[in-house]
C-alpha cells in the first residue's frame, strides 16, 4: 500500500501509507515526544536502528506486519501499526497509534483508524482486529469507541507501567461490523479454506465453495481449464498447491472481484491475480494468473 486510501472532508484529506526510510526522523521524533512516549507500550522501540528495522519489515512482509504513516493534507501527522496475531484465523493486532500533538483535536486518529480497518479487512482479508489500551489512557479508549471497536473486557493489573500495575482494556472489531461487499468477503473466505487445505492436505472442503457448473482457469501455466465442481475438486487433489496464498489488495466491479495475490513463502512478492465471479454466494468462475510483477 504505497499510497493509501484517503478520507475527504470539506477541509482536509486524511490518508495512510506504508512508512518509508525517509520517514525515520519523523517517527523517531514522534515516539520520543514527551506527550506521546508515556502512552506507548513499554517495549515499543524508540531508537533509530529499531525503527528502521520496523520500516524494513513492513515492506518485506506487508500482509502480516505494517508500520504506517498518517498524513493530513500530505503532511505527516502520526503513525499506526498492525501485526498478524493468528495467521490461520485471520486475526490482526493493532498497535502503536500515535498522533503528533500538533494535529490533535481534528479526529485524525479516528479517520485513520477506520482507513486501516478497511485496508486490513477488505484488502488483506483479516476477519478480526484486536486492540489493547492501558487503563489510564482514557483518551485512547474514547478514540477506540468512536472508531467502531467494541469493548470486550479488561485484563486486570496486567502491566507494570509508570511505577504501578495497570489494566489492559481490550477492544475488537470483526468483519461483520463493517460494510464489506459479498464478493470480497467470498474471496477471502475461499482463500482461508484454500490455506487450511494446504495445511491439512485434505482438499475436499474446497469443492463446496464452487457452483456445480463452475470453471477454474489458469493463465501463465499449462493447466486446465477445469469445468464443474467435481472436475475442479479432482484437479486440486491430483495437483495440489504446496503453499498458502496471501492477498495484497482487492478490487470489485462489474460482477468480478480481482485480487492481487502472492505466496506465504515470499510474502513481499506479488505472483499474479485472482479473478472471482460470484453467484449465489459461491464461485462461478475463478481465473488465476501467474505474472512476473516488478
Amino acid at each position: 500500500m504505497e499510497t493509501g486510501p484517503g478520507y475527504v472532508s470539506s477541509r482536509s484529506v486524511i490518508s495512510i501509507r506504508r512508512a518509508r526510510p525517509d520517514d525515520l526522523e519523523f517517527l523517531f521524533e514522534l515516539v520520543n515526544h514527551e506527550d506521546v512516549q508515556p502512552y506507548l507500550g513499554g517495549r515499543a522501540p524508540r531508537d533509530r536502528e529499531a525503527l528502521a528495522g520496523e520500516i524494513e519489515r513492513s515492506a518485506d512482509d506487508p500482509t502480516a506486519y505494517g508500520r504506517l504513516v498518517i498524513e493530513l493534507d500530505g503532511r505527516r501527522a502520526g503513525v499506526m501499526g498492525f501485526e498478524a496475531a493468528n495467521h490461520r484465523s485471520r486475526i490482526a493486532r493493532l498497535e502503536r497509534l500515535a498522533v503528533h500533538p500538533d494535529f490533535r483535536g481534528r479526529r485524525v486518529a479516528d479517520e485513520a483508524a477506520q482507513l486501516l480497518q478497511r485496508h486490513l479487512v477488505v484488502d488483506l482479508g483479516y476477519h478480526r482486529l484486536e486492540l489493547e489500551i492501558y487503563g489510564f489512557n482514557e483518551r485512547a479508549q474514547r478514540h477506540a469507541e468512536r472508531a467502531g471497536f467494541a469493548l470486550e473486557g479488561v485484563k486486570r493489573s496486567a502491566y507494570w507501567r509508570h511505577g504501578e500495575w495497570m489494566d489492559g482494556v481490550l477492544y475488537a472489531l470483526i468483519r461483520e461490523d463493517l460494510d464489506v461487499a459479498p464478493g470480497p468477503a467470498l474471496l477471502h473466505d475461499y482463500v482461508l479454506v484454500h490455506n487450511e487445505c494446504v495445511r491439512t492436505g485434505d482438499w475436499e472442503p474446497l469443492a463446496a465453495w464452487f457452483t456445480d457448473d463452475a470453471e477454474l482457469a489458469f493463465e501463465g501455466v499449462p493447466l486446465g481449464p477445469f469445468r464443474g465442481r467435481n472436475e475442479i475438486a479432482a484437479a486440486y487433489r491430483e495437483q495440489p498447491p504446496d503453499d498458502e496464498v496471501v492477498i495484497f489488495g482487492v478490487e470489485a466491479g462489474d460482477g468480478t472481484v480481482v485480487a492481487r495475490y502472492g505466496w506465504f513463502r515470499e510474502p513481499g512478492k506479488q505472483a499474479g491475480r485472482m479473478l472471482v465471479t460470484p453467484r449465489d454466494g459461491k464461485i462461478a468462475n475463478l481465473t488465476v494468473t501467474f505474472e512476473e510483477v516488478q
